[in-house]
Order: C-alpha cells, then sequence, then structure tokens
C-alpha cells in the first residue's frame, strides 16, 4: 500500500468517524434544546404560547437573525423615527408566517408582543437565541478542528517520512558513487599500468599477450560494469516502461537455462530442471525477465564453489507461480543477505575475485517488482516450507500472481 493510498484512507476514516460523533452529539442538543431550553423560553417570553412548535430546531437560526434584524430596526427608529417601518413589518410578518407553518393559526409573534417589550428584554432575547446557535454549533466547530488537526499532523508525518526517503535515497546514491569508484579502480589501475609498461618497452615479447589479455579483461569488466549501472539507470527513468505481452513462462526459463548452460557446465556445476511441460501463461517482458532469469543463474556459478548442484524448478500453485533458482552452495550470511537485494551490496571477496557488479539483484528486483511479481531470497530452515530437496541450501523465489 502506498502512503497517498494510506493517507486518503486514513482522511476517509477520520472523516466518517467525526461525522458520526458530531452527529450523535447534535441530535442529543437538539433534543435537550427542544425539550428543555426552549419551552423555558416561551414560558418567559411568550406566555401566551402553549404547546406550540414555533421555537424549534430548525427555525432557530431564521428567528435569530430575524430578531436580530428586528432589534437594529428598533434601534434606528428611535434615532431616526419612521425610517425602519418597512423593516419592522417585514421582520412581524416573516415571524408570524413561522407562526402559521407550525400550526398556530394566531398571531403569536407579532408586532403587539414586541411593542410589549422593552429594549433589554428584547436585547436578551436575541442573547439567549445566539447562545443557543452557538451550543449547537460547538459540536460542528470542534469536530472540525479535530479533524483539521488529525489530518495535518498526519500529512506532516506523511512529509517527514519523505524527507528520511529523501535522505536515505541521497545516502545511498553517495554510496553507490563510492562503490562505483571502487569498482572501476582496481581494472582502471591495472589497465592503465599494463599499458604503460607494454608502452615503456619493459615487457618481455612472450609476456606481451598475457598483458594484452589482462587489459581486455579487466576493459570488459568495466564495460560490464557501466553496462550495468546504465541498466539501473534506466529502469529508474520516468520514460521507461515494459514491454508486456502474454507468453509461456516456461518457455521463457528453458532459453535462459539453454544460454547459461555451457557456463554451468564449464564451472563443473551440475544442473537439474523441473519445468512443467504445460503451457503456463503471464502478461511479461520477455527481455527484461529473461535478464533476471540469467542473472539469478550467473550468480548461482560465480558466487558459489566448483561442483555445486543447482535446481530451476516452476511450481504452479493454485494463486500462483513460482519460479526457483535454487543452489546446494554455502548460505549467505545473514546480515548480506537481509540487505541483498540492496545496489552494490556484495561481499568484499566476490568484488574483488569472483568478478560481479553488485547491481544485478538489484536490478532483478526493479524488473520484477515493475510486473507486480515479488522476489525473495530464501535459506535454511525458511527454504524447507517449499518442499525443495534436502542438499539445497538457498534458493531465490520469484512468485508470480496467477491472472
Amino acid at each position: 500500500m502506498t502512503e497517498e493510498t494510506r493517507l486518503s484512507r486514513f482522511i476517509l476514516r477520520r472523516f466518517l468517524i467525526t461525522l458520526i460523533i458530531v452527529g450523535a452529539t447534535e441530535f442529543i442538543l437538539s433534543s435537550f434544546i427542544n425539550h428543555t431550553l426552549l419551552p423555558v423560553m416561551s414560558d418567559v417570553f411568550f406566555p401566551s404560547i402553549k404547546d406550540s412548535n414555533i421555537l424549534s430546531a430548525g427555525n432557530i437560526i431564521i428567528i435569530v437573525l430575524l430578531m436580530l434584524l428586528y432589534f437594529t430596526a428598533q434601534i434606528t427608529n428611535k434615532l431616526f423615527p419612521g425610517s425602519s417601518g418597512y423593516i419592522i413589518t417585514f421582520v412581524n410578518k416573516r415571524l408570524d408566517a413561522i407562526s402559521s407553518a407550525s400550526g398556530n393559526r394566531e398571531a403569536i409573534i407579532s408586532d403587539s408582543i414586541f411593542a410589549s417589550m422593552s429594549g433589554k428584554e428584547v436585547l436578551f432575547l436575541c442573547l439567549t437565541l445566539i447562545a443557543i446557535v452557538i451550543l449547537t454549533l460547538i459540536p460542528i466547530a470542534v469536530g472540525a478542528l479535530i479533524f483539521s488537526g488529525q489530518v495535518t499532523r498526519e500529512f506532516r508525518h506523511l512529509d517527514s517520512l519523505r524527507a528520511a526517503e529523501q535522505k536515505e535515497n541521497e545516502r545511498k546514491r553517495y554510496l553507490m558513487i563510492s562503490d562505483i569508484a571502487h569498482d572501476l579502480k582496481t581494472p582502471m589501475t591495472t589497465v592503465s599500468g599494463y599499458a604503460r609498461a607494454l608502452s615503456d618497452g619493459m615487457v618481455r615479447p612472450e609476456k606481451q599477450k598475457d598483458y594484452l589479455d589482462a587489459i581486455t579483461a579487466k576493459s570488459e569488466r568495466m564495460n560490464d560494469i557501466i553496462q550495468m549501472l546504465f541498466n539501473y539507470s534506466r529502469l529508474d527513468s520516468d520514460g521507461f516502461e515494459l514491454v508486456k505481452k502474454h507468453q509461456d513462462i516456461c518457455e521463457i526459463v528453458r532459453e535462459c537455462v539453454a544460454a547459461s548452460y555451457s557456463d554451468i557446465e564449464a564451472a563443473g556445476d551440475e544442473i537439474e530442471i523441473d519445468i512443467p511441460e504445460n503451457i503456463l501463461t503471464v502478461c511479461t517482458d520477455k527481455m527484461q525477465i529473461s535478464r533476471v532469469i540469467t542473472n539469478l543463474l550467473t550468480n548461482a556459478v560465480k558466487h558459489n564453489d566448483k561442483g555445486i548442484s543447482i535446481l530451476v524448478r516452476i511450481a504452479d500453485e493454485s494463486d500462483l507461480i513460482r519460479i526457483f533458482v535454487a543452489d546446494s552452495g554455502a548460505q549467505i550470511d545473514k546480515q548480506l543477505a537481509h540487505n541483498i537485494f540492496e545496489p552494490f551490496v556484495m561481499g568484499d571477496d566476490s568484488r574483488s575475485s569472483k568478478g560481479g557488479s553488485g547491481l544485478g539483484l538489484s536490478i532483478a528486483r526493479k524488473v520484477v517488482e515493475m510486473h507486480g511479481w515479488t522476489i525473495k531470497l530464501a535459506q535454511n530452515p525458511e527454504i524447507a516450507r517449499y518442499g525443495l530437496p534436502h542438499k539445497y541450501n538457498k534458493t531465490f523465489v520469484i512468485s508470480i500472481p496467477v491472472e
């Protein structure tokens, strides 16, 4: 689940909770006002009103506005006689209309009643009605403040997570640059030293071919690192997209095994193939997923002692297709295994003597996740849950949801 999805769900959940709490509180307050406060007000200000529904929660806001308007007109009329007569008449008619709509046909709230009230009584009535409105609006205001506060805190939390993620990405970027320099420094030093020795005539003729072979090997090593770095960066670019088609994953894996067979045989390793004969169709980018399978096979050869056993298996389960690339070599150190899919994560021995760029598994994870699949490393005792033969100590597992 992405942070954006989690945030939208959080906001929706908090909004519904706030709405329910505010609604329940408003219902309780409305019941209290209608059955307690408003009857008391009716007895105090309008003793002639008996069993009427004029002062209900639905009319409170309208009455308050009309009473304020009436009170203002009364003051204006005293200062400037005859200037607000129309406003007073309008307010009385609207209040009488509320009376009639409430089932009371008498002119309960009329000019005669207002005329009998002193200025202080009218003011007190207005203030009382305003207090009721404020009391009614308090739950809404409090709910809005709490809701906005929770959402603001969640946004700040998301911003802090993104800032931490950006900082971590910067750290990894600087580490990547350092690792690239580390991986290129040794072959570049070798190439430079051998080339200078050849140029200065310091190498005997019978040794010149060895020097040239070493220069070629180191140059290819640097080219491999640069190509892997290019592939890694390309996967992160905005314009890159997988070219996916419905294809038989069994046939793709068979082709990868066939392409790697000569290297496996040259290393003195054995390979066991357990791939179903039937067609298992998945939507995939064949070129990219072939690179993933080939990389896993190449790693099994490069980073293990000679003479190991390698297993390539495809299991068709009820809701998943699993691809296993297992080997009988030594298990990977727990700390290294935990970060195995991070860029340039590999043992120093492998970096110096076994070759490899440290980007292969990171690229593999990117490609697999871009497909919507998952990849993981399983070792003993976890590997036992997959039912592989006991001689295999570790396996990479690609899990493909069945469409």
